[in-house]
């Protein structure tokens, strides 16, 4: 990964960590966290100031009993005055200082305390301001946040009182979630009712469905949404970041460990937490993971003090977990542990009439942010209508924004989309995955096969022409390895269950690389 990368990743992780569902001390401990992944440091903290700039709340990285009652430095004091003097991110040797600043006005700053040694390298400058601008704009958003009149705006050189996170006027209202089809409905109206309980819930299906949005959405509507909501991928994570991650550390713990830190089961405390890729869990983790899940308790990675947690485990996943189990992949009592209530999220080919609304709403966003005022012309509607869209709302999202970015008018025309154009990614991908196999083979496939074509069915393609698709949420891997273990891995069997041939089976089997187990 390159250092631009690098940069981009750290600043996506830190918009993200700053939700809109956590109390801001919860937000701001998380944005540390985060910080120390990716800037290692020995000590850091975030000062939220009051009127007189006197801090009214500080949050220190890794804070444990010996920093409760701290407060700070002349020396962490008189970098930061200079940050605000200069209007730059202040370096001196391992320490670097930013003032957080809205519409000119002092609202806080960040100071930390860098493991490496020497001054700014380049490009940190830059990097430091964004993270700076992301902070300040969080913490003044949600200190002028609570519904109050003109009055309780912050007069110059105050701050308002600390309010809790503003959530929708409405209480059953789910804003972020955008549709109307029957589809839809129903799996927002299993949310609101499981979102009334403290009942395990794993969500599951294809990948780009939404799963974290109704993970905010069940977290929103229950009694926890005054707490936070934390959320962790588990995906190529290592066992051993997997358990620093959710567990946190203890100092010492393993090279580098120089503080104390808490992990997303403590930041999560009387709220939710969303484990999302559960299925690339590995198998040594899981006995770990299904001990907190049953009992609440866990020890920090390198200590021998039990903590006891309460924690809404929500879990998410688009692989076939049953499969997985029959193979001895996943635990069996983890998988009852949190399949209690599972919820299949519809993919988008399946939720008729939702596709032209979320395009608009994406296509409001990318006017709001950009300053442009673009429209579709109703052709253009049309053709995405007609596109079920294989990487759902997250491709709808990714081709509005691009459709919008190249646009040679106001007006979106049909022609302005990329699949007119013959440059759909999707298409391109299936494309791809069928120049690499020999002639006889393309010739013997149907290109809408849902099993074997992968993305062919999709790109392009109207909604109803894949709407035959056997399971909701299960991948084209998951449904030919079910099949293949219906079968006792014998694939002349394997393609009797699933109306293809043996040749189309094998070719299956090499192109998603599945081992053929002999049983």
């Amino acid at each position: 990964m390159t250092k631009t990368d690098e940069r981009i990743r750290l600043l996506s992780e830190i918009a993200s960590d700053l939700i809109p569902f956590s109390p801001l001390e919860i937000a701001l401990k998380v944005v540390m966290n985060t910080l120390d992944r990716h800037l290692p440091m020995r000590e850091g903290v975030i000062v939220i100031y009051g009127a007189g700039r006197e801090p009214r709340l500080t949050v220190w990285h890794a804070e444990g009993q010996d920093v409760r009652s701290r407060s700070l430095t002349v020396e962490q004091s008189d970098a930061i005055d200079c940050a605000f003097a200069s209007g730059e991110p202040h370096f001196v040797k391992k320490t670097v200082a930013l003032g957080l600043k809205v519409k000119g006005e002092a609202i806080g700053a960040l100071w930390i305390d860098r493991t490496f040694q020497g001054s700014a390298v380049a490009g940190e400058t830059a990097l430091m301001k964004h993270i700076a601008n992301l902070i300040a704009k969080a913490i003044h958003r949600e200190l002028c946040s609570g519904g109050g009149s003109e009055s309780d705006e912050p007069q110059a050189g105050q701050i308002p009182k600390i309010k809790p996170m503003r959530h929708s006027a409405q209480p059953d209202k789910i804003d972020w979630i955008v549709g109307e089809s029957p589809a839809l409905k129903r799996v927002l109206t299993t949310t609101k009712i499981v979102a009334a309980t403290n009942s395990a819930v794993l969500l599951r299906g294809e990948s780009g469905t939404g799963k974290e949005c109704f993970a905010r959405a069940i977290h929103a509507l229950s009694i926890r949404k005054s707490k936070a909501f934390i959320k962790l991928n588990c995906a190529a994570l290592s066992e051993t970041v997997l358990e620093s991650e959710l567990f946190g550390h203890e100092k010492g713990a393993y090279t580098g460990a120089l503080f104390q830190r808490a992990g997303r089961f403590e930041l999560a405390n009387g709220g939710t937490l969303l484990l999302d890729e559960i299925g690339d869990v590995s198998p040594q983790f899981q006995a770990k993971l299904l001990r907190v899940l049953q009992e609440g308790e866990f020890e920090r990675l390198g200590g021998t003090k039990t903590l006891k947690v309460d924690v809404r485990v929500i879990c998410a996943t688009n692989k076939n977990l049953e499969v997985a189990v029959l193979r001895g992949e996943f635990r069996a009592d983890l998988y009852y542990r949190i399949n209690v209530v599972p919820i299949v999220l519809p993919p988008l080919r399946q939720r008729d009439g939702d596709i032209s609304l979320l395009a608009q709403v994406f296509l409001e966003h990318f006017n709001k942010a950009n300053d442009r005022n673009f429209d579709f012309a109703p052709s253009a509607i049309d053709i995405l209508s007609k596109c079920a869209f294989p990487g759902n709302v997250r491709e709808l999202h990714n081709c509005v924004q691009r459709t919008a970015t190249l646009a040679s008018s106001n007006t979106i025309a049909s022609s302005d989309f990329a699949c007119q154009q013959g440059q759909c990614s999707s298409a391109l991908l299936w494309k791809d995955a069928r120049d690499g196999i020999d002639n006889d083979a393309v010739h013997s496939l149907n290109p809408r096969d849902s099993m074997l074509s992968g993305l062919g069915p999709y790109a392009g393609a109207p909604s109803g022409a894949t709407a035959t698709i056997e399971a909701p949420g299960l991948t084209e891997r998951d449904l030919l390895i079910n099949a293949m273990v219906k079968a006792g891995w014998v694939q002349a069997k394997a393609a009797r269950i699933l109306g293809k041939t043996p040749r189309q089976v094998g070719y299956a089997l090499r192109r998603f690389r599945i081992d053929v187990k002999k049983e």
